[in-house]
């Protein structure tokens, strides 16, 4: 496969290049900055990068570069694209779009995610995979999954734990292990919201003004994942709770959790918080991890599907645990176009029968049950061939509890 990916500066970029190398695909990279150590990165990823354009593109740029060069998928990682024209402009030039959200900064959340159920994008010539990040796009591949092997649920809580630190132990401030501009927003400035049952969306002010959620009554197997028993989370509102809730008929909501102290110290910078953005360097480490998972309610228990991806020296420099696992969800889209494309149309992962065992090429997904407060995970019956690109697997003590 050869790309085009529009932001790939970011440290969701600098992960996809990576696995773009691992898998064999080549891209040319539109950014107007570079990552921090772009002289490793050059080096790494020779044979990979085939050009770099420091530009910010507009849509204007984008159609005239495909009307000269050929690419078989534009990777779309840049806020400021309107998202549903830059579906136009690619199925117009004939090249299918992967992106990994369809809301820019200029729409609230629930309204974006919305409009799109009401008004899908029209493509006649190309598939298009739309959403296709960690969360929207693993995790509701993941909800859908377990949907399908059992019933609707009575709720949906798709849940995060992020205790990501620097490698010293210590936070120098309130942290943060994505878009620094994005993120804020999301705690302190977007509307907050969960959807209730027969699609209804229950709008609050902003997650910061909002009670606390306990993870342990989310549907969390605490006693399968590094989560401390009294861990809270933020609600946020996240797009992936429109589309399912309104799919499924079904309550939903995001429970977003980090470490304690890190918690503290967000809360207590308010509405004034500017986050640290962590990332790997060359003289500090990350330590902790990012977990990501979804769990389906059924009367009093819980049935549910997570990714746990350790920071470590094998993520690349000028990214995280956090920024890999949404990298892994894109490249999981591009390989079903790569290996088993759909007819043109415009997508959302769960649509896609391949997408679920695509992305488990790129990380370890573990599925587990939690009954009367006890978890249990459910080993697959077939083992993967290989390990996935990114790993995760399931440590001895978990395999010996299943």
């Amino acid at each position: 496969m050869k790309c085009l990916v529009i932001g790939g500066a970011g440290p969701v970029g600098v992960s996809l290049l990576y696995l773009f190398k691992a898998l064999g695909w080549t891209a040319a990279v539109v950014d107007p900055l570079r990552p921090g150590h772009w002289p490793v990165h050059a080096e790494a990823l020779r044979g990979t990068v085939e050009g770099w354009t420091e530009q910010k593109y507009t849509l204007d740029d984008l159609r005239a570069r495909l009307a000269t060069e050929a690419f078989d998928a534009v990777i779309d990682l840049a806020p400021t694209f309107d998202k549903r024209r830059s579906v136009a402009v690619c199925d117009e030039a004939g090249v299918s779009l992967v992106n990994s959200t369809m809301v820019d900064w200029t729409e609230d959340i629930h309204i974006a995610a919305y409009n799109f159920l009401d008004r899908r994008p029209e493509a006649a010539r190309r598939p298009h995979i739309v959403a296709a990040g960690m969360n929207p796009g693993a995790v509701n591949a993941m909800a859908e999954e377990i949907i399908r092997q059992t019933e609707p649920p009575d709720a949906i809580v798709y849940w995060e734990y992020d205790d990501t630190m620097p490698g010293c132990g210590r936070f120098r401030g309130p942290s943060i292990t994505w878009c620094l501009s994005e993120s804020a927003a999301e705690i302190t400035e977007d509307w907050n919201f969960e959807v209730l049952e027969e699609g209804t969306v229950l709008l609050h002010e902003d997650a910061l003004d909002w009670p606390l959620q306990k993870l342990g009554h989310a549907g969390v197997p605490m006693d399968l994942v590094p989560v401390p028993p009294a861990a809270e989370g933020f609600l946020i509102g996240h797009e992936e709770c429109v589309y399912m809730g309104w799919r499924h008929d079904t309550a939903v909501k995001f429970v977003y959790g980090f470490h304690p102290e890190n918690m503290r110290l967000i809360r207590a910078a308010g509405y004034d918080v500017k986050p640290e953005l962590l990332v790997r360097g060359p003289h500090e480490e990350l330590i902790g991890r990012d977990i990501v998972g979804v769990a389906c309610r059924f009367d009093d228990d819980w049935r549910g599907q997570y990714c746990l991806l350790e920071n470590s020296p094998e993520i690349p420099l000028d990214s995280n645990a956090t920024c890999a696992l949404v990298a892994a969800g894109v490249a999981a889209a591009v390989k079903v176009l790569a290996e088993a494309p759909p007819k043109p149309g415009v997508y959302l992962t769960h649509e896609l029968k391949g997408y679920a065992a695509a992305f488990r090429e790129m990380v370890y997904v573990h599925e587990y049950e939690l009954i009367d407060g006890v978890s249990r995970l459910i080993l697959p019956t077939v083992a993967p061939v290989r390990a996935p690109l990114l790993g995760g697997r399931p440590s001895d003590q978990n395999q010996l509890s299943a």
